[in-house]
């Protein structure tokens, strides 16, 4: 430790101390605190020592703010007077070694706490009180007299810290180096231990001031654990027998990595322990690279009935005292490590020593004050708890007022500080419109042609790419849609709420299970449009069987599976007949690609010509020359000049691409980019020319321009691979078409794995929606908080093709979900349309079991459910002994007057209230003592009955 700072405990509201020690300029100042407005700290200096010994450990005297003791690397330590340098006394020691720890207590005594050697004491107790005043007396000034320690303790063991008890200044706690926490008694003339902790975190010894009976320590060098122990539960020898009384062996809290120590080159030490003086149970704990941390503790209150003997001990004092659980309430981080990604120092160094005040901050939460390693001092002030708040289903958000003063609860409408209300659907405003503009307020969204985004927190880990492969990777450029931290302004409240209600916006506006729909909806998303559009293709492509071949349904099969010939762990449910024997996936493949008539449009030898027909079709690439013509001419016509131009150069048809972006409403910089492609294809190209290209494509942000000078500026086909910017449907596509066999397929293993990974969308072209893309989704929905889209995305192969426990799960929270939230009409037409997907191939029933109706009336005589037969007509359902008889008329009157059954005519029950039957108009209400019913055109009805059935029928439905 360099430099180090403590807080005067006599310190007042009128007038507040403390003492700056530096342990590499040997000297100590003592300040006083002038002013501070919140910010900025004003104090003045005191005194000043200088010329201070050498020295390892200090202490600052409780008891006489004057006196500060200091152990040196002899060994031998010295009280000084800062107030003037002209007195201090010496203690030296037989033999030298290190001085680890000096302490004083409230009383006058000094421990010192020294290394181990063989056959001498390393704990000595003096009393400096009246040797100091006697030195004082007699004019010695400096003295280094031999004084003979009042108490020596722990023979050859090295002692790490010493803390005298602050209550009790005559109990002394020490750390003995790798073996235990003791705890001393000075009275105590055998100077045997009077409790013992075996444990190895013996550093830096804090107790808590204003509950003695808790202390915490802390590990050795390089083990950033921390202890904290009740005095009240170590085990305590009984004179002469030997034997201990019940209690526990360890810590009753341990905190175990309490900094980073990931990195074995920078594991941090521990280097100061404080309690808080003015709040107890808050343990703060600085490490060596600057990571502070603050641990919150409470206690558990045990009634008096429910407390046994193993809660009860017996305290130093022969006290019988009850022990109360310690468990944490809170760690708060107050400031990261210098070396740590998340962090900014924002031009401050790094905190190097800190300690407790006593006295609370403005919010009555406890206050530290902390020195940098450039000798800054700031006050830290901690944060009570968040204001209160809750959020409706509707979108409304409350937040109390005042927490921290007044204790006010949400009940109280007047406590309210804010009331923040979002009303759902709002008329003409769709979510992604919002998502929109909300972005462009925050400065966070590139727009869908800007793909060079900002390193997003979300995959830090992936910093280990260069520089230029970052800026240029899809996939983060996607993360940056979301990554509102990276903005140059945080969101207010408003914006907040409606990111969080986007999943709820979205389900009111139809996200279902329609493709087109959906890419409307998540039309702020572009990465979420190119996964509805590929799986309303491939949705569309699996219509009247259109993907089955050979008894073999390859739908919604990614490239992946279809060139490993990978079909999942559950491929029998793909088979058409299921009774039919194992079929060549190689041969279904075939077949499908003569029964599809899919163009051959690979230039490359390849032993797998049909495989790559299919992966072409499946990402929607390989188009027969007029199709490709015809989209080329729409994305034109679309203003996606670029994309249009890299379809065609992708199928080898660099003519297609000139005329696209040479359009007569082409930009200056796509007729550029039609000259570098122009002059590739005469093959004007040389070192100068392969430069200047490079160059330009630096300065482009298109990835599709980028793409198109990438194989502009070589020709060769593995650097448009390289171009990460592009999207991973049309990478894909080109490996598929200018890869060879070994390097194609060692291209898709590995890409999707990284989809797999980092929960890239865009791998879905590869995985498909098997039971491979279960851990893609996963990773996104983790990664982007996006339940919704995964469920429905995997809601039309799950369990159609394969079960996954994970998929059932995420089906049952989104149901939970929906009803949360109060959408139970979306919620019910999630399960209907849902159970209606799970029809397998060759199955009549659905996989899902429709869930049961949830309101239905019935006779109690015949249990017919009335709402299945509102016509009186015969129910399917009746029941064998009158089945196909309806009565319209019986004893208990006409079935047509909605009181009786329409099957076996009996009454409808009464109500246990008012004992009127089921159907029957209220007497007392207006106009329903006229009669039971009023004719209408000439036929008798019952406006009750007509109320009660159609409302049955419309549950029913």
């Amino acid at each position: 430790m360099e430099t180090a700072i403590r807080w005067s405990p006599s310190s007042n509201i009128s007038e507040q101390r403390f003492l700056v020690a530096d342990v590499n300029g040997r000297s100590f100042r003592h300040c006083r605190i002038e002013s501070y407005n919140g910010r900025i700290l004003r104090f003045r200096t005191l005194s000043t020592h200088h010329k201070v010994p050498a020295f390892r450990a200090f202490d600052w005297s409780p008891h006489d703010e004057a006196l500060v003791a200091v152990g040196q690397w002899s060994g031998e330590a010295t009280v000084l007077r800062i107030d003037n340098n002209s007195q201090s006394l010496s203690l030296p020691i037989k033999h030298q070694r290190l001085c680890n720890a000096v302490t004083f207590s409230k009383t006058g005594l000094l421990a010192t706490g020294l290394e181990r050697v063989r056959n001498d004491f390393c704990l000595n107790v003096w009393d400096i009180s009246q040797r100091l005043s006697n030195s004082v007396a007699s004019g010695q000034g400096s003295g280094r007299q031999y004084l003979e320690p009042i108490r020596k303790l722990a023979s050859s063991e090295a002692i790490t810290s010493i803390k005298f008890f602050h209550d009790q200044p005559h109990i002394l706690l020490c750390g003995v180096k790798g073996a235990c926490l003791r705890i001393y008694d000075i009275r105590d003339s055998t100077g045997s231990p009077s409790l013992q902790f075996q444990t190895s975190c013996v550093h830096n010894i804090a107790i808590d001031p204003l509950d003695e009976n808790y202390f915490a320590s802390a590990g050795p060098p390089k083990d950033s654990t921390v202890h904290i122990w009740d005095r009240r539960l170590a085990p305590q020898s009984t004179a002469g027998s030997g034997s201990s009384h019940n209690a526990q062996n360890g810590p009753i809290i341990e905190y175990k990595r309490v900094f980073d120590t990931s990195n074995p080159s920078t594991q941090p030490n521990i280097w100061s322990l404080r309690y808080c003086k003015g709040h107890s149970g808050y343990l703060g704990a600085l490490a060596s690279n600057g990571n502070y941390k603050i641990f919150e503790t409470k206690k558990e209150y045990i009634p008096e009935s429910a407390r046994t003997k193993v809660d009860l001990n017996m305290s130093l004092d022969g006290h019988i005292v009850a022990a109360q659980q310690l468990t944490t309430k809170r760690v708060h981080q107050i400031e990261y490590a210098v070396d740590e990604a998340n962090f900014t120092l924002l031009g401050k160094e790094r905190i190097v020593s800190f300690d407790f005040t006593n006295l609370a901050g403005a919010g009555g939460m406890p206050c530290a004050i902390t020195l940098r390693r450039d000798q800054i001092i700031d006050i830290y002030e901690m944060k009570g708890p968040s204001a209160a708040m809750s959020i409706s289903a509707l979108g409304s958000l409350a937040v109390s007022k005042n927490l921290v003063k007044t204790g006010v609860s949400l009940s109280n409408h007047a406590n309210l500080d804010s009331l923040v209300s979002l009303r759902y659907p709002r008329e003409g405003i769709t979510a992604a419109s919002t998502i929109k503009t909300l972005r462009v307020k925050l400065n966070a969204a590139p727009s869908i042609t800007e793909l060079r985004p900002k390193v997003s927190r979300l995959q830090r880990e992936e910093n280990s790419l260069g520089d230029e492969e970052t800026k240029q990777l899809s996939r983060k450029a996607h993360e940056s849609l979301y990554d509102y931290q990276a903005a140059d302004r945080k969101p207010d409240i408003r914006y907040a709420l409606e990111f969080l209600t986007l999943s709820r916006r979205r389900c009111a506006e139809g996200y279902l299970f329609d493709c087109g729909k959906n890419e409307e909806i998540v039309s702020d998303d572009p990465w979420l449009q190119g996964l509805w559009a590929w799986i309303g293709r491939a949705k569309g492509c699996a219509e009247d069987e259109g993907m089955v071949a050979e008894g073999v349904d390859l739908s919604f099969i990614g490239v992946y599976g279809i060139w490993n010939n990978d079909l999942g762990p559950e491929r029998d449910s793909r088979k058409i007949n299921k009774t039919s024997n194992n079929v060549d996936i190689a041969t279904a493949v075939g077949a499908l690609c003569d029964k599809l008539q899919l163009p051959s449009s690979c230039p490359v030898d390849t032993a797998f010509p049909k495989h790559r027909q299919l992966c072409l079709y499946t990402c929607g690439l390989g188009l027969p020359y007029q199709q490709l013509e015809d989209t080329v001419k729409d994305l034109v016509l679309q203003g996606r000049n670029t994309r249009a131009a890299a379809l065609a150069v992708i199928h080898n048809k660099p003519k297609l691409a000139f005329l696209a972006l040479r359009n007569g409403s082409a930009p200056l910089a796509h007729r550029e980019l039609s000259l570098a492609l122009a002059g590739f294809v005469k093959g004007i190209t040389d070192d100068t020319w392969n430069e200047t290209v490079r160059d330009v494509s630096k300065e482009l942000d298109d990835p599709y321009a980028r793409a198109i000078l990438a194989l502009v500026s070589s020709g060769d086909w593995k650097d448009v691979l390289a171009e990460t910017s592009l999207p991973l449907r049309d990478r894909v596509g080109v490996a598929l078409m200018y890869l060879d066999d070994q390097e194609l397929t060692q291209y898709i293993s590995t890409s999707t794995a990284e989809s797999v990974r980092y929960g890239d969308i865009e791998g879905i072209v590869l995985t498909g929606l098997t039971e491979k893309s279960t851990p893609l989704f996963q990773a996104y929905a983790q990664k982007f908080s996006d339940l919704q889209t995964p469920l429905l995305a995997l809601s039309h192969t799950s369990p159609r093709y394969f079960s996954h426990l994970l998929v059932d799960h995420w089906r049952q929270s989104y149901r939970s979900f929906l009803n949360s939230i109060r959408l139970f009409l979306p919620r019910v037409q999630f399960d209907i349309q849902s159970t209606k997907l799970s029809v397998a191939a060759g199955r009549q029933k659905p996989l899902l079991s429709p869930h049961p109706s949830q309101i239905s009336l019935r006779c109690n005589n015949c249990d017919m459910a009335l709402d299945r037969n509102p016509d009186n007509s015969p129910s399917p359902t009746l029941s064998a002994p009158t089945a196909g008889v309806t009565h319209h008329g019986s004893v208990f009157g006409d079935s047509r007057s909605g009181t009786v059954c329409p099957r076996c005519g009996r009454h409808m029950p009464r109500c246990v209230i008012c004992m009127l039957w089921l159907g029957m108009p209220d007497p007392s209400s207006k106009g329903g003592a006229v009669g039971t019913g009023t004719r209408v055109a000439g036929k008798k009805t019952n406006p009750l009955n007509d109320f009660v059935m159609g409302a049955i029928v419309a549950v029913g439905s």
